[in-house]
């Protein structure tokens, strides 16, 4: 980050002293909420081996951990003795990866290993989360908007590449954030990780700040925030372009994403919809309603029997859908309770009848579906 750059925006936005600890971050790094510890039994360090599942992102997480090494945020491989020289005791959380809801692999560290075993406190288990609070604009929040404003408004994405990696740690704990690569060696990694409790608190802080500065320096209505996301609203004749955006971000050092970039237009994809500007309305991407549409239909095969976890999974996956349909929660209330009265979850069971005929209900509305007109709010205003 050019932090010159951000103290003189900053100040000219009239966002100091709010956001000083915005600037003290960038300079000495962002304070995670670990605090200095060792653990009973590993007078040197404690370095568990990585989980399974990162070997089936194993290509992914070596081409990350290589980016960052060449750009200079990561360090590495060291030996144990090595980094012993530096550090008296140091720790490491296991890589993993989960999978996100396109199907698709993400890496991750996890920082809550190991989970509830005595005498092995995990990195997580030391921060306060309330203490990383986040100020996300949600389903609801984007919906209200869009039901009041009365004119036509047109919408862009900025996404910030790599966010987190933008985000350096403070180095009195790196110590206590280290990871292996698959032959073992030590990497020292200087920015905040996705796995971390304290991670989009950290993260969310500049990205408040940078917001908060683009809203001052250009002619928008609006910025709404998911994490990196950013979807910008502007009035239809406003001449405000994205490209001028991305190149004033350039200057601070906040890097754009361009695979997720998109300039002014009717419709944006935010917060999993696909959001008009000009008729007023929301839906689900297309891709993403036959993909539902097909899960559902797994679920009513005849005679088919299923793992707890995969109906935790269409359970969340049809919550979220219910928030352009709301008349279909109380069909959800099924699956719900199907869930609650799940014993053995190391077994399958068989589609209860009331939740196939929830599902069928779910089904046809899909099969149906026609985008949500976010119709002006009924409620008096002053």
């Amino acid at each position: 980050m050019d932090i010159p750059r951000w103290k003189e925006a900053l100040e000219q936005s009239n966002l100091l002293p709010e956001f000083k600890d915005v600037l003290i971050g960038f300079e000495k790094g962002f304070d995670q909420g670990i605090p200095q510890h060792t653990i009973d039994g590993y007078e040197d360090y404690y370095t568990p081996p990585n989980h399974s599942s990162a070997l089936q992102a194993r290509e992914k997480i070596e081409a990350s951990m290589k980016k960052e090494v060449e750009e200079g945020q990561m360090y590495g491989p060291y030996t144990r003795e090595q980094v012993n020289m530096q550090f008296p005791f140091f720790r490491t959380s296991p890589s993993g990866a989960v999978i996100n809801g396109d199907g698709s692999l993400r890496p991750i560290n996890d920082l809550s290993f190991p989970h509830r075993r005595d005498g092995i406190p995990s990195v997580n288990s030391f921060v306060d989360s309330e203490e990383f609070q986040t100020t996300w604009d949600d389903f609801n929040v984007v919906a209200k908007f869009i039901k009041k404003i009365k004119e036509p408004i047109l919408l862009a994405i900025f996404d910030w590449e790599k966010a987190y990696w933008q985000i350096p740690r403070r180095p009195d704990q790196w110590r206590y954030l280290m990871v292996q690569d698959f032959e073992g060696g030590i990497m020292l990694d200087t920015r905040i990780a996705f796995g971390g409790v304290a991670g989009c608190g950290l993260f969310g802080r500049p990205a408040d700040a940078w917001k908060r500065i683009m809203m001052a320096e250009f002619n928008v209505i609006t910025i709404f925030r998911w994490v990196d996301d950013n979807l910008f609203v502007k009035r239809a004749g406003s001449g405000l372009r994205m490209t001028d955006v991305v190149k004033r971000s350039d200057k601070l050092g906040v890097k754009t994403n361009k695979e997720k970039y998109a300039p002014f237009a009717e419709e944006q994809k935010f917060v999993g919809f696909v959001w008009n500007g000009t008729e007023k309305t929301v839906r689900l991407p297309e891709e993403k309603l036959e993909k539902r549409i097909a899960q559902v239909l797994v679920f009513l095969e005849k005679g088919a029997e299923f793992w707890y976890n995969k109906v935790e999974v269409i359970a969340g996956r049809l919550n979220h859908v219910s928030y352009i349909l709301p008349q279909l929660r109380c069909y959800l209330c099924g699956i719900y309770r199907w869930l609650k009265s799940w014993v053995y979850k190391d077994k399958t069971r068989p589609l209860p009848k009331d939740v196939e005929e929830d599902l069928t209900v779910w089904l046809s509305t899909l099969r149906n579906f026609e985008p949500t007109r976010l119709i002006a709010s009924p409620e008096p205003t002053e």
